[in-house]
């Protein structure tokens, strides 16, 4: 899948469980089984919250009142859902990481077999050039197929000009035929 593609589906998927959300809110007030686990896990949070936010005040001994049931249903409906819409984008976010490490991966490894077959082919090269009594470092590029950028003609150039000096310029110049 594309990274738009991967994308777009990833806002389907966070779109989508937002009425979800709003479901498992609704859920809450009508089914009694699911309505006491709202209750229970709205005061565990309100404890908590009140105990944290105390502590950092310094005060150590407190008395947590409880929430009243519709606060808590209401709160722990509210914490559900928010945690639902948190879990979906959570986990399409490590899929979309793993899949970017994934790909690396892959591409990591398929250059490292590009590399393993060049080295393989230089070193049959190499053996190739030895059962020919070829040495690499004193061959020659023959005299009609030097390039014009390579070190050989460079070198070649140079010591021509060495050999043959610029003629100096007269001091009157020529005249050019009309």
């Amino acid at each position: 899948m594309s990274g738009i593609a991967l994308k777009l589906t990833s806002l389907l998927v966070r779109t989508v469980a937002k009425p979800f959300a709003n479901a498992i809110k609704a859920q809450a007030k009508e089914h009694e089984v699911f309505r006491q686990t709202c209750i229970k896990i709205a005061q565990t949070v309100h404890s908590t919250d009140l105990r944290l936010r105390m502590s950092l005040l310094g005060e150590k001994k407190i008395k947590i009142r409880p929430l009243n049931d519709k606060k808590a249903v209401d709160s722990g409906a509210t914490f559900l859902s928010e945690l639902f819409i948190f879990s979906v984008a959570g986990s399409l976010i490590f899929y979309e990481s793993y899949r970017s490490r994934k790909k690396a991966s892959d591409q990591h490894d398929a250059l490292a077999d590009d590399i393993s077959i060049l080295q393989n082919e230089i070193e049959y090269l190499k053996g190739k050039f030895k059962e020919m009594n070829v040495k690499l470092d004193d061959y020659q590029l023959p005299d009609g197929l030097r390039p014009k950028a390579s070190k050989d003609a460079k070198d070649a150039k140079d010591a021509k000009d060495a050999k043959d000096p610029p003629q100096p310029a007269s001091e009157h110049p020529k005249p050019t035929p009309a």
